[in-house]
Formats: C-alpha cells, structure tokens, sequence
C-alpha cells in the first residue's frame, strides 16, 4: 500500500465531490499541481476536476495545476469530437450491412452520467458484436481500412482473417484504428475475458443490440459494475461513474440487477464495488441501498474482496496486482468475481494459448 497515493486518491475524491453532485467536505487549499497531475495522469478525472473548480467557488486551485486542468478539458473536448465522429462511421458501416451491434460505453455513456459529457475520458470505442457475426465485422473493418493492432509482440504481418478471427476467441476483443481519426476501435465479440458461458448471450438478449444502452436497464448497469471489478476498480474515473450510477438507478431496477448478479454468483463482488465506492465517494448510496445491502455486512470474503478494490485503487500505478499469487497466475479476478461459475481449467488453457499467441 502506497501512503502517499492514499492520500492523494482521498484528497480528489474531496474536490470532486461538487462534479458528482454531493456535498463539500474539507477543501481548504487549493488543488496542487501534484493533486492535478495525479487527476490527470493515474486516474483520467482532469477534466471532471476542472468542472468541479467552474461548478464550486469553495473549489480552487493554483495557476500550475489550474492550466494543467484547463488543458486536460480542452484536450478532451477534442478527443470526444474525434471519438463521436469515429462512433459515427463504425456506426454507418456496421448498419449498411445489417450487422447488430451495441457501444458499450464512450459518449453515449458519458453523457449520461454528466450534463457536460466533457467530464469523462475515454480513449476507445467499445462495439459488443454477437459471435455469430463477428467474422463478418472483422471483414469489414478489413475491407474499409481499419489499421488491424495485432496482439502479436513480433509485429509480424500475420492480418489474414483467420488469425483474427483466432485472436478474438482468446482475447475477447480485437484493436483497430480508426483510418480518418485514428481512435481505437475495440470490437467485442463477448463482454469479459473470463466470465460465465451464458453472460454476453443473457446480456445481448436484455439490451437488444441497442445502439447506445441506457443506465435505466439493469444488465447494462451490471455489465459496468462487473467492467470495473474485473479490472479491480484501478481508477476513479470508473468509481465516479458508479458513484452517479447508484444514484441514478431506480429503485425497482436495483434489486433486479442484483437478482441477475446473483444468478452469476457475482453479487458478492457487485455488493463489495458498491460498499468500496461508498468508502471513497460516502452518500453515494442511499438509505434504500444501505438496506439492500445490510445482509452482506459481516461477510469477511466479501470485505476481503472490497479491500482488494481498494488496494488497486490507491496503488501509485495501474496494473500491480494485489491478489494472492494462486489467484493472479490462475484467471485472476474471475475467480473470485464469478466464483464456482467459470470454467477453470477450460479458461485457464485459454489463457496459456493467450500468451503463446502474443509470442508468434
């Protein structure tokens, strides 16, 4: 554990308060250049905490780390035009050729959560495909002049569909660059690398293939819950988003994602995402979700799991993993996301081909 970057991640979590919508706590100095560099760069908020020192005369902060905020916004404002622009060809493209398909997050997401969809980064595209068409799509993407990124470290020109079409059943997702504004194209053809063998099916059946799914529908809001516990919560711009996602979610739709996480036997790991953004953001949940989840209260596996949240969240970088090492060198947070759902040993071979691939 990282003292200095806990206090860090708990200081922003107190100038943003007034961006998500909840009461100021102690913010008596102004942001630092380092707190801003920290936003920016660890965990993707600067341009939220921009907003939260135009949105809050108690919010201020110092000309270094003002003009490093003030550039991160300008910055996005760019980056969400190329990306909205991006969304829109991969769009056009994809419905020429009656291909279904749903954005799972980018601008459609950001501007649901926040009136200025500004105040969420977001670097790719992400397009859930169903299996039975991904081949076509990759075909397509192919044809108009995608830039293909091989998961291959030798580089090597290895772009035929077969390989593809071999790489998106290990890995989940397949990279291209969008040919006119060079933003990442993730395409998808199941939600999670390691996951339950009916998830992506169950979830594509609720949405419909919608093309942007709304924070109104159950499965969509789990499908982001379960997105950031898989990656262990490692940045708060996802804990933001469940921050304003509790808060948004009505009450019928609360206990009916739970019902359908505990069918996943992910209701302890959705259970402990909650309570850990709560530690972060408190009055993110309400009285309501207090109750709903009361019952989990003295589970040590789940609070075991929620300080394994945390853990990743105040880590000084992303990516250093704080799980036991029988845990990480088998399929990591699945196990313990999903327990006694996953294939172990089946997706465990997965995992070993996975890194085998990367090497030829």
């Amino acid at each position: 554990m990282d003292g200095n970057s806990e206090a860090l991640l708990l200081s922003l979590s107190r100038y943003l308060r007034p961006a998500l919508s909840l009461p100021l706590i102690d913010v008596s100095e102004p942001i630092s250049e380092t707190l801003a560099t920290f936003a920016v760069s660890r965990h993707r908020v600067g341009p939220l905490l921009h907003l939260a020192t135009q949105g809050s005369a108690d919010v201020t902060a110092d000309d270094n780390a003002s003009s490093i905020l003030e550039t991160a916004y300008q910055n996005n404002i760019f980056a969400g035009l190329k990306q909205k622009a991006a969304e829109k060809n991969i769009s056009k493209l994809l419905n020429a050729h009656s291909v279904p398909f749903s954005i799972l997050k980018g601008r459609g997401l950001a501007e649901q959560l926040h009136d200025d969809s500004t105040a969420r980064q977001s670097k790719d595209v992400d397009i859930l495909i169903s299996p039975d068409r991904t081949r076509q799509a990759i075909g397509l993407l192919n044809d108009q002049g995608y830039i293909y990124k091989p998961y291959s470290l030798r580089r090597k020109k290895m772009f035929e569909l077969a390989r593809q079409d071999m790489e998106i059943k290990l890995f989940k997702d397949l990279t291209f660059l969008d040919p006119t504004f060079s933003v990442p194209i993730e395409l998808h053809n199941r939600l999670f690398a390691f996951e339950p063998k009916t998830l992506t099916k169950d979830f594509s059946q609720s949405i419909k293939f919608t093309l942007n799914p709304q924070l109104t529908e159950s499965f969509y809001c789990l499908y982001l819950i379960l997105h950031g516990a898989l990656a262990m919560w490692p940045r708060l711009k996802w804990v933001v988003d469940l921050s304003i996602i509790a808060r948004k979610m009505p009450a019928q739709r609360r206990i009916e994602m739970l019902n359908i996480a505990a069918s996943y036997g992910c209701d302890e790991a959705v259970a402990a995402s909650l309570l850990m953004v709560e530690s972060v953001f408190a009055g993110s949940l309400d009285d309501e979700w207090q109750l709903l989840l009361n019952q989990h209260r003295n589970n040590e596996r789940l609070h075991q799991i929620k300080n394994w949240f945390y853990e990743s969240l105040i880590a000084s970088e992303i990516g250093r993993s704080v799980l036991p090492l029988s845990r990480y060198m088998s399929i990591g947070s699945a196990g313990f996301v999903f327990p006694g759902n996953i294939n172990i040993i089946e997706n465990f071979f997965r995992r070993w081909m996975a890194s085998l691939t990367i090497r030829i």
